[in-house]
């Protein structure tokens, strides 16, 4: 190790927190988009996901403000039950720092935790009551960064989405493409030109290609190429200026009619390992317009969406869990395995609505510091069905009955409108939102979780002899 690398100064820079923070990430968009084409902006909302790294301390450095950075911290700023913090600037002109709160963030991962679902796929949530079984965020099939024989799916891509890209974005990766050139024809420093490699990567595909129609054509003969022959034909086979001239014209010109279906855009694709770009939107799909059937439509239009969506920016799981299944099965100490899963709680953010467009008929909820959709559509009639036996509501006993609930906002409850969910799984979206799927809670596994199963049980007995 040299001297300046284990000097006393060397390991205090790599010891402190000043030098180990993370970059923070860019800013997501919250905005929301409601009718008329408004668009809705809060600016105390949290994050979808965290952009700056969460700091903790011990209670010893806590109580002097040592959170391991410039300067000590006020501990009046930082008392909390909760004390992580997170850093926006170490060093401001004025000579402060400036940091804020984490933990809106640090509660959500550890309420997470808690819960204990599986991070799916995003295509999960369409086939997850069909007889597919779903398939985990790190399945082998999908759980991909480097290229494989197959074409197996990745999420991971070393070129950006350009369908995605912003008109001076796409200009500035253009420009990091070409070398740029002076007035006199000499290179200029802006930007690095990579024709040679392209060259490179186009002879090996013509090479490929051609050899690939040999080794069909010896197979057809009952020929046999050993590993001789095959180099042997890798250097006759390779292409010549003139032939490189005349596939670089077929390419071009079969770009101008098919477009980015065309083999010089799946050749670019590959060659700068591009995420996939849907060539037409659901509505303007000609395949669309002349299919007839629902279920088909619904098939294609979710391949469509999906490769309008773009790429993930993240892995699947986002780190959230780490869990493949949901699978488990819970053991109360009393009354024995359990069918149901202990459920949680979650507040009502918006009632049922029959009148709303969409999706927005139905209740709003928050779990867990996620907000998701009630299950129960605003079209389900509470009133009009027969109620199973034992339905108890007493919101003092936390016994929630889930109907009434979503059905109206109650302001002089005390805590507001709750009920009890199941979580099932989450995916991750391409932006990087999180997509939670809940069902409301069994009875017998809210009973026991709130230790009322000799309530549920009389209240079901009285509910028989009644219906007797």
């Amino acid at each position: 190790m040299s001297k300046a690398a284990s000097s006393p100064t060397a390991r205090i820079l790599q010891n402190s927190r000043l030098f180990s923070l993370p970059r923070p990430l860019p800013q997501p968009s919250i905005e929301l988009t409601i009718g008329g084409g408004l668009s809705r902006k809060s600016d105390t909302a949290t994050l979808p996901y965290p952009t700056h790294q969460a700091i903790a301390t011990p209670p010893s450095s806590h109580y002097r403000g040592d959170w391991g950075l410039k300067r000590a911290l006020p501990a009046r700023a930082t008392k909390s039950s909760t004390p992580h913090i997170r850093v926006s600037a170490q060093d401001t002109p004025e000579h402060i720092t400036d940091f804020g709160s984490a933990a809106d963030h640090t509660q959500t991962e550890a309420k997470w935790r808690e819960m204990a679902i599986p991070i799916l796929t995003k295509q999960t949530k369409e086939y997850h009551r069909s007889s597919n079984a779903p398939v985990s965020a790190f399945d082998e099939t999908l759980d991909n960064t480097t290229r494989r024989p197959g074409n197996q799916p990745r999420w991971k891509f070393d070129g950006p989405w350009i369908a995605g890209m912003q008109n001076g974005d796409f200009e500035r990766f253009l420009r990091n493409l070409l070398t740029t050139r002076t007035a006199d024809g000499t290179k200029g420093i802006n930007g690095r030109s990579r024709m040679e490699e392209w060259r490179s990567f186009l002879t090996r595909h013509i090479t490929q290609v051609r050899l690939a129609d040999r080794r069909r054509q010896a197979q057809q003969a009952g020929e046999t190429l050993s590993p001789k022959d095959i180099a042997k034909l890798e250097t006759q086979l390779r292409p010549s200026d003139e032939d490189f001239r005349l596939f670089e014209k077929r390419l071009r010109d079969q770009f101008l009619s098919d477009g980015l279906s065309s083999e010089l855009a799946e050749l670019i694709s590959t060659f700068l390992d591009l995420p996939g770009i849907g060539t037409n939107s659901a509505g303007a799909n000609p395949l669309m317009s002349s299919v007839q059937t629902p279920q088909l439509r619904r098939i294609l239009g979710r391949v469509v969406n999906d490769l309008e969506a773009g790429p993930p920016s993240t892995h699947a799981s986002a780190g959230l869990s780490y869990l493949r299944t949901n699978a488990i099965m819970e053991n109360h100490p009393i009354y024995g395995p359990q069918m149901h899963r202990a459920p949680f709680l979650a507040r009502v953010l918006r009632p049922r609505n029959s009148q709303a467009q969409g999706k927005d008929h139905q209740a709003t909820l928050g779990v867990a510091g996620i907000v998701t959709r009630d299950p129960v559509s605003a079209t389900f009639n509470t009133q009009s069905r027969l109620r199973s036996a034992g339905v108890v509501h007493d919101p003092s006993k936390k016994q929630y009955d889930p109907d009434e609930m979503t059905a109206q906002l109650d302001e002089d409850l005390r805590g507001g409108n709750k009920l009890w969910v199941h979580p099932n799984f989450a995916t991750i979206d391409e932006t990087g939102h999180i997509r939670l799927e809940v069902t409301r809670a069994d009875r017998e596994a809210t009973a026991v979780k709130i230790g009322a199963v000799e309530e549920l049980q009389k209240a079901r007995d009285t509910a028989i002899r009644r219906l007797a």
